[in-house]
Order: C-alpha cells, then sequence, then structure tokens
C-alpha cells in the first residue's frame, strides 16, 4: 500500500446539473413567473429586439468559447502522446542500460504516471519525478560503444521529455479568460430573463423553457470542458493505461475516474482511495469482480468516519 498527497475533488460532470435547470424554470414558469399577476408591462417589439441583440452577442461569445477551448483540447491531446511516446521510448532504452537503471526508471515512469492521472489538472506534481530522472544518472551502466549510443539516446529523448511536461503544465492549468467567461453568464442569464418575459400560448412557453435550458447547458458544458473532465482526460486515461501494460505494473485509477475505466473480470487494478482525515490517497490492490464495488465502499466507510485502523 502507497500513500500519495492528492486533493480531494469530486469527478461529476456539470452539465449534469442541466436537468435540475430543467425543473427549476418549470417551476418558475408556474409558481413565480406571472407577468399578469403582478402587472409587469413589458413592450413586446422591444423585448423582441432585445432578445434578438443578446442572443447574437451571447453566441457570438460562446463560439470564441468553444473555439478556445477546442483549440486547448486539440493541442493537450498531440503534447500528451509526445509524453506517451517519449516515456514509452525511456523505459525501452533503459533496458540497455542496465537492471539497476532500469528498475531505477521503471519506478520512476510509475510514479510519474499515477501522480499526472490522479491530478491531471495540476501536472507541476510530475515535475520531481523527472528530476530524480536526471538525477539518478549515475545508475548507468555502460560497458561498451552500443549502451554508449543508447545513452546519448536516452539522453535525447529525457530532455525533450521536460519541455513536454512544461507544456503539459501551462496547458492544463489554463483557463478561460474571467472576463469572457463572465461576459457568458451575464448575457445567458439576461437572455434566460427576456425569454420568460416574452411569453404566448402553452407551446411558445414551452419553448422558452427549453431554449432557457439549453443555455444553462451550454454554460455548463462549457465549465467541463474548461476543468478538462469532458475531451483530453479520456485520453490520458487510454496513454496511462498503455504504460502500465508495458512496464508490467497494475493499472492505477484514483476511484473518481473508476466509472470512465474499462475494467475486466479476473484482472488486478490498483485503486486509490482518498483519505479525507490524512489528506492523502491511499493506494490498494483488488481484483475486478462482482464485488468489487462492495470491497470499496467498505473501504471508504472508515476514511469517511475519520476511523483508521
Amino acid at each position: 500500500m502507497d500513500e500519495g498527497e492528492i486533493k480531494k475533488g469530486l469527478n461529476i460532470y456539470l452539465y449534469y446539473w442541466t436537468i435540475v435547470a430543467l425543473l427549476v424554470f418549470y417551476l418558475i414558469h408556474i409558481i413565480f413567473i406571472d407577468v399578469n399577476r403582478y402587472s409587469l408591462n413589458f413592450d413586446i417589439d422591444i423585448v423582441d429586439i432585445m432578445i434578438s441583440a443578446v442572443s447574437f452577442l451571447f453566441g457570438f461569445l460562446i463560439t470564441i468559447s468553444f473555439s478556445i477551448l477546442l483549440s486547448r483540447t486539440a493541442l493537450l491531446r498531440e503534447v500528451l502522446s509526445m509524453e506517451t511516446g517519449r516515456l514509452v521510448s525511456l523505459f525501452l532504452y533503459s533496458k540497455h542500460l542496465g537492471e539497476k537503471f532500469h528498475n531505477f526508471v521503471k519506478d520512476k515512469i510509475d510514479e510519474y504516471t499515477i501522480r499526472t492521472l490522479r491530478e491531471y489538472t495540476n501536472y507541476e506534481v510530475g515535475r520531481e519525478v523527472i528530476y530524480d530522472l536526471f538525477n539518478g544518472l549515475d545508475k548507468v551502466e555502460i560497458k561498451n560503444a552500443h549502451q554508449s549510443s543508447i545513452f546519448d539516446s536516452f539522453l535525447y529523448v529525457l530532455g525533450e521529455l521536460e519541455p513536454t511536461r512544461e507544456k503539459l503544465e501551462s496547458l492544463t492549468g489554463k483557463k478561460l479568460i474571467w472576463s469572457l467567461k463572465l461576459s457568458n453568464y451575464l448575457l445567458g442569464i439576461i437572455l434566460i430573463f427576456l425569454l420568460f418575459v416574452n411569453r404566448g400560448d402553452i407551446l411558445s412557453n414551452s419553448i422558452f423553457i427549453i431554449l432557457s435550458t439549453i443555455v444553462v447547458f451550454i454554460l455548463l458544458i462549457i465549465e467541463d470542458y474548461d476543468n478538462l473532465k469532458i475531451g483530453a482526460y479520456h485520453l490520458n486515461i487510454d496513454d496511462s493505461e498503455q504504460i502500465f501494460d508495458l512496464i508490467g505494473r497494475e493499472r492505477y485509477y484514483p476511484k473518481n475516474i473508476l466509472k470512465m475505466a474499462k475494467l475486466e473480470k479476473g484482472k488486478i487494478y490498483r485503486i486509490g482511495i482518498y483519505d479525507s482525515r490524512e489528506k492523502k490517497e491511499k493506494i490498494y490492490k483488488m481484483r475486478y469482480s462482482p464485488y468489487f464495488k462492495s470491497k470499496i465502499n467498505t473501504l471508504i466507510k472508515p476514511f469517511k468516519k475519520g476511523k483508521i485502523d
């Protein structure tokens, strides 16, 4: 059982709350929003013009936001592939540089992959592991010209890995600028208000409720993209699985991303469970079976109560 520091967090897609928003808008429609009851007089023509203007601005800014996020995701995919390729190369090169050094590199690649999978949006957690690889070069065994050539290749790949990691640290830590995000929310709220003001028959009111829900869905899915819960995270999981398989270690998953993983019956996995008292993650080796979920729940109970045996 290993321990590692981790920031506690829930892995829940924000756009799930769209269903709640739909119910809230329906209740607002039924209970609270009644223009005639409160004698609120709005010029329908002006409201229509305002809806057109706000819709245009909202759509324009949302398009910019999605463009930024999708460009970021595409670049992340590319850099993640580069990172995986370099980790694989380091492992394969190290096989020819002595058993001691090979095992050292294997351990460091395993540690690095666990850290960066555990805290994907905080890629700097892998920085020290890469530094350790540089500091551990004294373990290399060079006895002939062939090994010397391989070592030169190893150094080149290691030198390229650090700037790749720096790019990932920058990309995973980058967020939409606050002014753009604030504008999206303000225009979204105004648009929802105008849609409810411009009330008509039952069909129109139903459409306004649906449109308002879609506005909320758009805002929340942008948040999910901005938090990297959609898109590149799945690629990172796939790459991590490839690396664990290559180095001969059990696949590791933090508990909060288990639903994203494809588990095979009878296979042993390393599962990270968060200890809320010590604010650390404890890693357990578990075989996947029909009782897998109940075993995890059993392990979680004492952590929730703050009683660790």
